[in-house]
């Protein structure tokens, strides 16, 4: 997926920094999510946008992505390795795309020391879809954050597959929707075979967020601390 979907050992949605002696450069493309669904790829997004996040000296690096074509690649530098750090994606306004933030794990760097991954942007509809579903009629909270929960399992080798069976509870969510057949559904109680989970309106604060504990049951179980700003969408990837 988009990001490297946060794989950081066994606690992919981990949300610290982390720290480490070495440092790398993330470079890569920020592509716009397809609205079906799955939120695991999408087309070039071609409008500038910001891209920030914190560097192994605790400060913000920054960059901007111009929106041009694939060989036009944002890069943030000083980056803490092997870490799992978290990018805030801030399109420009008027475009249907929200503020993203998600997580990489800046491992395997080149010789240059470059990681490369490629980031998401949700879009704005698909969030207003997800709440124009709802059985329950609940208004969107522009001041909390909205975190979308990709579940995975391991497969053959390196893959990752959705994991179905999940259910995802975050007691500081007002509600919980679930990828269904394409859609979403707040009376579904389990994730379906998108792995899909969406937390709504999640209390937090400005960058570089809050930590949100979320647990899981069902299938399998476990939990994560996933990174949360308030006004943006987090795109966590949990394997469990």
């Amino acid at each position: 997926m988009p990001g490297g979907g946060g794989d950081s050992g066994d606690n992919p949605g981990a949300g610290g920094e982390g720290s480490s002696s070495k440092t790398v450069s993330l470079t890569g493309i920020v592509q716009l999510l397809f609205d079906n669904g799955r939120f695991d790829s999408g087309d070039l997004f071609t409008f500038p946008a910001n891209i920030k996040s914190t560097r192994a000296d605790g400060r913000t690096g920054s960059d901007t992505w111009l929106g041009m074509d694939a060989s036009d690649r944002f890069t943030v530098e000083d980056l803490p390795a092997p870490s799992t750090v978290w990018l805030l994606v801030t399109p420009q306004t008027g475009v249907d795309a929200e503020v993203t933030l998600e997580p990489v794990v800046t491992a395997g760097a080149d010789a240059k020391g470059f990681v490369t991954a490629d980031l998401g942007v949700v879009r704005e509809s698909t969030i207003a879809t997800v709440f124009d579903l709802l059985s329950v009629p609940l208004q969107r909270d522009t001041r909390a954050a909205q975190v979308i929960v990709l579940l995975r399992a391991r497969g053959a080798g390196s893959g990752l597959t959705p994991l179905s069976g999940i259910t995802v509870k975050a007691t500081s969510a007002e509600g919980v929707s679930y990828g269904a057949s394409g859609s979403y559904s707040d009376v579904a109680t389990t994730t379906d075979a998108s792995g899909v989970a969406v937390l709504l309106n999640v209390p937090a604060g400005g960058w570089p967020g809050s930590l949100v504990s979320v647990q899981f049951s069902g299938a399998k179980s476990g939990g994560a601390e996933v990174r949360a700003i308030g006004g943006a969408v987090s795109l966590v990837t949990v394997v469990l």
